[in-house]
């Protein structure tokens, strides 16, 4: 028997220092009423503009949800709804600058959190340790959404 961590403790762990980093990065910037869960919203808008379908799809949850969040998401003022053309009753989101703000905010403390756990492990382990992690996520078929830069939401 081992007193290491299992994996699952491992990872939830992982994604909660990875949260708390992101909050800490947003509230340097001075942004405000931002969520977790926005992230996952704005990472699809920023992917393809989406309607609210779609953003469904894109996120893996019912339209409902998906409209719930981009009404919360548009409140706090990191999402705006735009006329599709040539259908005046169909929308799509895109990002209003606070949101923009919010996304390069988010890619530059990924690549803040890499540049630091490559010092730690050095380039072959940081190497090995996202050839792991790219292993794990295409077993389990999120591959795709993985290379399109986009997540299913976490709970």
């Amino acid at each position: 028997m081992t007193d290491a961590p299992d994996l699952a403790i491992l990872l939830a762990a992982a994604y909660r220092t990875l949260t708390e980093r992101l909050d800490a990065a947003m509230e340097e910037r001075g942004i405000e009423g931002m969520r977790p869960l926005f992230g996952f919203v704005i990472r699809s808008v920023a992917a393809e503009e989406p309607t609210i379908t779609r953003l469904a799809e894109m996120l893996d949850v019912t339209k409902q949800s998906a409209s719930g969040l981009a009404d919360e998401a548009e409140r706090a003022g990191f999402i705006e709804r735009a006329v599709v053309p040539g259908d005046r009753r169909s929308r799509y989101l895109k990002l209003t600058a606070k949101g923009a703000q919010v996304r390069a905010t988010a890619l530059a403390t990924s690549g803040q959190l890499e540049r630091e756990l490559e010092a730690e492990l050095g380039a072959a382990g940081l190497s090995t340790m996202r050839a792991g992690l790219l292993a794990f996520v295409t077993a389990s078929g999120d591959l795709d959404r993985v290379l399109a830069r986009r997540a299913r939401l976490v709970w």
